[in-house]
């Protein structure tokens, strides 16, 4: 009985929940756009633009399914927080002088 128990984990419980290899928030909101787009204004050029922009977030979603969280986490932080609170802080956000586009 020194043996530790080991119980097995799903899937299920530790991954992201995908459609069509795409996060599901980013999954519904594309294909509502596309056939809002499609079916309503008769923009049907969109259809293209729509499976051009579900096959890049499934190429970033197979090399990270969580990378929708690590950018939401990294927008949250700041680039340089100061040492006393005053009234005006924005608290986590990034000052408009920020270089967003360097690398984390």
């Amino acid at each position: 009985m020194s043996a530790r128990r080991r119980q097995p984990v799903a899937r299920v419980l530790t991954e992201p929940c995908l459609i069509l290899g795409v996060e599901k928030p980013f999954a519904i909101t594309n294909f509502t756009l596309a056939m809002v787009l499609a079916g309503e204004l008769h923009l049907f050029g969109f259809l293209l633009v729509s499976c051009a922009v579900h096959l890049a977030l499934r190429h970033a979603t197979r090399r990270d399914p969580f990378t929708r969280r690590v950018y939401a986490r990294y927008n949250l932080q700041g680039d340089s927080y100061e040492p006393w609170i005053r009234a005006g802080l924005r608290q986590g956000r990034r000052s408009d002088r920020a270089l967003r586009e360097l690398p984390c």
